[in-house]
């Protein structure tokens, strides 16, 4: 994602360098500030990003201050101590199936706005709590087999959590999926 923050933040940079370029000296337009506040916004989400939050872009005004605290109570529980053991797995995999119901929950009720031009907007909202768990299982899913490797569990232990991770990716998957379709989003 971090890529795609700085693709688009290198093409914004261009856009008004080019347009600083051709324009000469002249004083700045409202073309030239917009892209400049969307260059400060983005900056300010890499940090936040880098830093490991997302409350910031709740403070800059936007609509997904409800999601941008419900992705930082979700990875709140992803800094706790890495489980290392099969019990400490089944503990992180059991909070996960239950944040992920809650989550996929919350996406199945979303409304679909009417205007065409805010489901954009909306989706992105809507799955960035999916995205953050997503991301959780993944880093899970490299904790187990990290522990696999360091042989703290066995290699078919390994099989069933990841067994039980596919089943909750799967759910968000669907979820994700879901959304996509009712708000007329190609993703």
């Amino acid at each position: 994602m971090s890529k795609t923050l700085r693709s688009i933040g290198a093409a914004l940079c261009l856009t008004a360098a080019l347009s600083t370029a051709l324009g000469g000296c002249v004083g700045r337009d409202d073309a030239t500030d917009e892209i400049l506040h969307r260059l400060d916004t983005m900056q300010r989400e890499i940090e936040d990003l880098r830093a490991g939050s997302t409350g910031s872009s709740a403070s800059d005004g936007t609509t997904s201050s409800d999601s941008g605290t419900a992705t930082d109570g979700g990875s709140s529980a992803s800094t706790q101590a890495a489980p290392t053991d099969q019990a400490g797995f089944e503990a992180a995999i059991a909070d996960l199936e239950s944040r992920a119901s809650d989550a996929v929950a919350t996406a199945d009720a979303v409304a679909v706005p009417s205007a065409p031009a805010d489901r954009p907007q909306a989706y992105f909202d809507a799955t960035r709590p999916l995205e953050a768990l997503d991301d959780e299982i993944d880093r899970l899913d490299d904790q187990i087999e990290d522990a696999h490797r360091a042989k703290t569990i066995d290699r078919n232990t390994m099989w069933s959590l990841e067994d039980r991770l596919d089943v909750v990716d799967d759910q968000i998957d669907q979820a994700k999926d879901s959304l996509e379709r009712r708000m007329g989003i190609n993703d």
